[in-house]
């Protein structure tokens, strides 16, 4: 019997019932408006940890993320929301006010920066659920991350558009987009950003290089601790542009 409740299609079939639930919890959680930056920072945290990794309890660890880095998410939520609204607004007034080569220059660069804003907000969240930093240093950061790491970023964006047009093409079956895609969709980006967050860590871990789907069902992987917890507070990211800046979580924070 154990055996059964340790088959791969078991415990894919209990992983698709933790996204769903996960997702529900998220959908929730962004009622507010305001607590979606928040929100989005437990949901990576959690489809990471306990979705991939099988640590802790979903609805805890959900919980946890969202109380901890709620503040700094949500001012870097605030700041993404207005300065796509800018850039949203100039798109369209740019848009409608008339044609020409010197106008389309313009809203090339418009959507260039808009694309940009984009590509920084993939990372804002993921790396806010990793290290402890204020709303400034996680903006330059992210920034910095998101150019450094072009590929993964690219690969990011072309996820994010293809989720963005499947919601909008797919207006007849948004009922059930809203019920599986957030958490499916950062479950992807997960899948992406953490050969990303993991070259920052102070000791990698050796199951580096364990495939995704084999994280799911290793007894011995269950054991180690996730990485995301590994480090103490003291422990700092030492990048060139932005050294002693963004410090990592660890267990004695993340379990507060």
């Amino acid at each position: 019997m154990e055996r059964f409740f340790e088959s791969k299609p078991i415990v894919y079939l209990s992983k698709f019932v933790d996204l769903v639930v996960l997702n529900v919890i998220f959908l929730i959680s962004c009622i507010p408006i305001v607590t979606i930056g928040a929100a989005f920072c437990a949901l990576y945290y959690t489809c990471v940890k306990v979705v991939r990794r099988d640590c802790g309890k979903l609805f805890q660890e959900y919980k946890r993320s969202f109380c901890m880095n709620f503040k700094t998410a949500t001012i870097s939520w605030l700041i993404l929301l207005v300065a796509a609204g800018i850039l949203g607004g100039g798109i369209y007034y740019l848009l409608i006010s008339g044609s020409g080569n010197s106008m389309a220059v313009f809203i090339g660069g418009c959507m260039a920066l808009m694309l940009f804003l984009i590509a920084v907000a993939l990372y804002v969240f993921p790396v806010l659920s990793r290290f402890q930093a204020g709303s400034r240093d996680l903006m330059k950061s992210a920034a910095v991350m998101s150019v450094k790491h072009s590929g993964n970023t690219l690969f990011m964006l072309v996820v994010t558009l293809g989720f963005m047009t499947i919601v909008v093409l797919g207006w007849k079956f948004f009922p059930l987009i809203l019920l599986l895609g957030p958490s499916i969709y950062m479950l992807i980006i997960s899948l992406i950003m953490e050969p990303v967050l993991v070259q920052y860590v102070t000791e990698p871990e050796e199951e580096e290089n364990v495939a995704p789907e084999e994280m799911l069902y290793q007894e011995e992987h269950k054991r180690k601790p996730w990485y995301l917890e590994s480090a103490g507070d003291d422990q700092i990211w030492e990048d060139s542009a932005q050294k002693g800046k963004i410090a990592e979580k660890g267990e004695d924070v993340a379990h507060e």
